[in-house]
């Protein structure tokens, strides 16, 4: 994989709008408005999440992961990946249109 470089589908993510957060400790309680349910994530999720929506490349994430953690890089990009299509299937991140919009102007891909 080149620097860089995402291997993953989804782009940059945003939070939706009907859905609300809250940390709690270490834990991100996620409330879906729009569907009425609720969802947690633990530690390594949080990581996820806030990267996310600070526009980190899912790449660089699982790296912090692997470092923190002490697991592979590879099992730790997997596995993040798995988790954000799942948060992305459930209606919960989607894609940051303004921002890969931005990015196009600014000559990035």
């Amino acid at each position: 994989m080149s620097p860089g470089i995402s291997t993953w589908r989804h782009g940059r993510l945003r939070c939706a709008d009907a859905v609300h957060t809250r940390l709690f400790d270490d834990e991100l309680v996620i409330l879906d408005l729009a569907k009425g349910q609720y969802f947690s994530l633990d530690p390594i999720g949080v990581l996820l999440w806030s990267g996310l929506e600070a526009g980190r490349p899912i790449e660089q994430i699982a790296a912090d992961v692997a470092t923190q953690y002490d697991v592979d890089a590879s099992r730790a990009l997997a596995d993040l990946i798995a988790l954000g299509d799942e948060l992305v299937a459930e209606g919960l991140m989607v894609q940051d249109d303004r921002a890969d919009r931005a990015d196009r102007d600014r000559g990035r891909p």
